[in-house]
């Protein structure tokens, strides 16, 4: 026999259709952004980590004044090391001001991966990568003409070993736009002039389950081998210390933190709403159930009904939301890595860490939620629902209330009357303002972090050395990078020491440290690693597997990195290194000095805009993050709102009784709700500030560098105006659901 309840269920989906699409909005956007967004990272690591495999990226490369021997490539691959030639040619005025590298076919290293077209078979055909030619207008079929020999473009490519594009590698920005790759046949690199060559060798490890000290070691007998050899490098990196390889590695995910804080909220939220229509069906249905207790059904079959609409809702959501995010969605947040990165096409693949955190975790929230509440309620006698006296408490007397006017008095009395759903409300409030302003408060907090590192660095230019030369003008620093503990991220991170010299003018305000085992640290470390002036750190030198211990003597206000300061020769005594050595200069004039002795050269505007770069991924997530902001936000503000209204329709309905009209109820009823609100709006946003502080520090968490908190006066004004805005809006379709609460009501629910 069918259960003659499910009858009632298409009566409570119409009955309560702004509540349920309300929850379905909420539901689908959470999953629908956290499947999209998750997936898609998931899938980009997944398609690097294949392609890197597939493609046989490399684990380093050398470039020589000169071609090595075969017989040196036959000791190599005696070793396990397979060295191949990775020849280019330099393009520098390509279409004016751009630079192309031009390289040889390549079919056992670094093989590229085709978007569109066909690789290049025929000496006067080119493949440019993917990228560059789209920030160029470059098409399949084009003509390029490169040192006056015009090749026909047949593909558009991605290269493992220039998934970032940097023209040099001590750059501190990628250039998509100037600086492109290209692939053309071993014919058509023979219509190069071989003066114009760059004798490029890539090296990979045949043992893909080397450790990192074999690995160090391998490379350090490569680099031995070829100076034995008479070999002149012009240039030595690993794949760790090259940035076309190792920076989207390293800053991929780094938006994710963002993200996923913003579905954790969602949930909260979530879990919120139905607790609390959870906690108001069950009082307006309180009679009903009273009576199918005292009719014999058992406690589970009306727990089981009362869920079903909440496991409909879940699953249609779910559905849709997952539809739509591995639809409609994927294209926008593929698109926000496709125009930073020289990605290969992206293989998409089920994400179960989304699935379960974006569609298990709500779901089965919402029915424990559900199914806790009512079976808690259930503990109480039929008698006690049928009477509506869901309290387990003894009921008190009223308050009694100054001797206000009539209607103050009764607005009070309302909201007196209903405390428990105006403190929900609150709650509610506090919740969606607090996403609202993650949403809004991010683009202005990550603009401030990039004018604090503009303000606060010191000089215009530095020169990272590959050796040390003497230049004028410039002021000597040593340079050393060692790795301590960071408690709350679980995890190691690199600290950059500064050796100074006593005499410095460019760093004259900072502190330097009077002992050789202290050191000075910046404000954006101090405040990373929660430090105080006295505490004492451990650091570690994993190259050469050496621990320190330092003290903290003062902390600066220097903003661009995790750094230390200690005085030039407390540093080189650390490191065992002569007093003197050195090995950057610093300096508020451009040097000249030789490229080939660069390891990385940095200007300000360098410093400032990889601060920019870097905070790009934030940026674009955020963007996402607004547009549900505002609509979760309204959502959740008309179900709060509305639940008001539904506890209150018996009151309505015999003030209407009484000879009030709609307007004068709604002026009685309403604005009480109106000074909930808006006191409210007020009141939360000290507490939102203080929540949003404190997120911020789990995302620095999870990422490298910190962003210190900050939110301008503005932030907090539009939030309380979108607030009120969106109140006042609510309002309207209030007033007209107040006119149509019939006099009837009262009537039929007399006692």
């Amino acid at each position: 026999m069918r259960n003659p309840l499910n009858k009632r269920l298409p009566r409570e989906f119409s009955k309560n259709s702004g509540r349920y699409i309300g929850i379905f909005l909420i539901l689908v956007c959470t999953i629908l952004i956290g499947s999209s967004f998750l997936a898609t990272m998931d899938s980009i690591i997944y398609t690097i980590n294949q392609n890197d495999d597939e493609c046989r990226i490399e684990n380093g490369q050398f470039e020589s004044v000169s071609t090595i021997s075969e017989e040196l490539k036959e000791h190599f691959k005696n070793k396990g090391i397979s060295v191949v030639e990775n020849f280019y040619t330099t393009i520098n005025d390509y279409d004016g001001n751009a630079k192309i590298l031009v390289f040889n076919e390549r079919e056992i290293l670094n093989i590229p991966s085709v978007f569109e077209g066909n690789l290049p078979d025929k000496e006067n055909e080119i493949a440019v990568e993917r990228l560059f030619a789209e920030n160029r207008n470059i098409e399949i079929g084009d003509e390029l003409t490169l040192n006056n020999r015009i090749f026909i473009v047949t593909a558009k490519i991605s290269l493992p070993d220039y998934s970032s594009l940097f023209k040099s590698n001590h750059d501190l920005l990628m250039n998509t736009i100037d600086f492109g790759i290209s692939i053309v046949t071993k014919d058509g690199f023979n219509r190069f002039d071989k003066n114009t060559l760059t004798y490029r060798y890539s090296y990979r490890f045949e043992n893909t389950s080397m450790s990192e000290s074999e690995k160090r070691e391998t490379t350090e007998h490569i680099q031995k081998q070829l100076l034995l050899d008479g070999i002149t490098l012009q240039s030595f990196l690993t794949d760790e210390n090259n940035q076309s390889i190792s920076f989207l590695r390293e800053d991929m995910g780094k938006d994710g933190p963002v993200m996923k804080v913003f579905i954790y909220i969602l949930i909260i939220i979530i879990s919120f709403v139905f607790a609390v229509l959870t906690n108001n069906t069950i009082e307006s249905e309180a009679a009903i159930i009273g009576t199918l207790r005292a009719s014999g059904y058992f406690k589970r079959e009306i727990i089981a009904h009362y869920i079903s609409p909440t496991i409909i809702i879940s699953v249609v959501s779910s559905t849709i939301g997952n539809a739509l995010g591995y639809t409609i969605m994927l294209k926008p947040f593929q698109d926000l890595y496709y125009t930073t990165y020289c990605i290969p096409p992206i293989k998409m693949q089920f994400s179960l860490e989304a699935f379960i955190t974006t569609t298990i975790v709500p779901i089965v929230i919402m029915i424990f939620i559900n199914w806790f509440m009512l079976y808690n309620k259930l503990s109480l006698s039929p008698l006690k629902f049928l009477r509506k006296d869901l309290s387990k408490r003894k009921q008190k007397k009223a308050i009694k209330l100054p001797d206000f006017s009539f209607i103050k008095r009764f607005r009070l009395r309302v909201i007196l009357q209903n405390k428990v759903s105006y403190l929900v409300l609150f709650l509610g409030i506090f919740l969606s303002s607090f996403l609202l302003m993650f949403g809004i408060g991010l683009d202005p907090l990550i603009n401030h972090y990039v004018d604090e590192i503009d303000d606060t660095l010191p000089y215009e230019y530095q020169y990272v050395l590959k050796t040390p030369i003497e230049v004028d003008n410039g002021e000597k620093m040593e340079i050393y990078t060692l790795g301590t503990w960071y408690k709350l991220g679980k995890t190691d991170i690199n600290v950059s020491f500064m050796g100074v010299s006593e005499n410095s003018t460019i760093f004259e305000n900072i502190e330097l440290p009077e002992k050789e085992n202290e050191i000075n640290v910046t404000k954006p470390l101090a405040q990373k690693l929660n430090i105080k002036i006295g505490d004492e750190l451990i650091f570690k030198d994993d190259y050469y597997e050496k621990e320190y211990t330092l003290k903290v003597s003062g902390i600066s206000d220097y903003s661009s990195s995790l750094s230390a300061f200690m005085k030039q020769e407390s540093l080189n005594k650390l490191l065992d290194y002569n007093p003197d050595a050195f090995n950057c200069y610093v300096s508020n004039e451009s040097l000249d000095i030789d490229e080939m002795y660069l390891a990385k050269y940095i200007t300000r505007a360098d410093m400032v805009g990889a601060a920019k770069q870097m905070m790009q991924s934030f940026e674009s997530v955020i963007q996402f993050i607004n547009i549900f902001s505002i609509i979760i936000y309204m959502v959740l503000m008309y179900i709060l709102t509305k639940t008001v209204i539904e506890k209150n329709e018996l009151s309505i309905s015999y003030m209407k009784v009484f000879g009030y009209n709609s307007s004068e109820i709604s002026h009685l009823y309403l604005n009480a709700t109106t000074i909930t609100v808006l006191g409210s709006l007020f009141i939360c946003i000290p507490l939102e500030a203080l929540c949003f502080k404190y997120v911020m520090i789990y995302v620095a968490s999870l990422v490298e560098g910190y962003i210190e908190f900050y939110l301008p006066l503005w932030v907090y004004v539009v939030i309380i105006v979108i607030g009120i805005l969106a109140y006042f809006l609510i309002n309207t379709l209030h007033i007209n659901r107040v006119k149509k609460i019939p006099m009837s009501e009262a009537l039929k629910n007399r006692e």
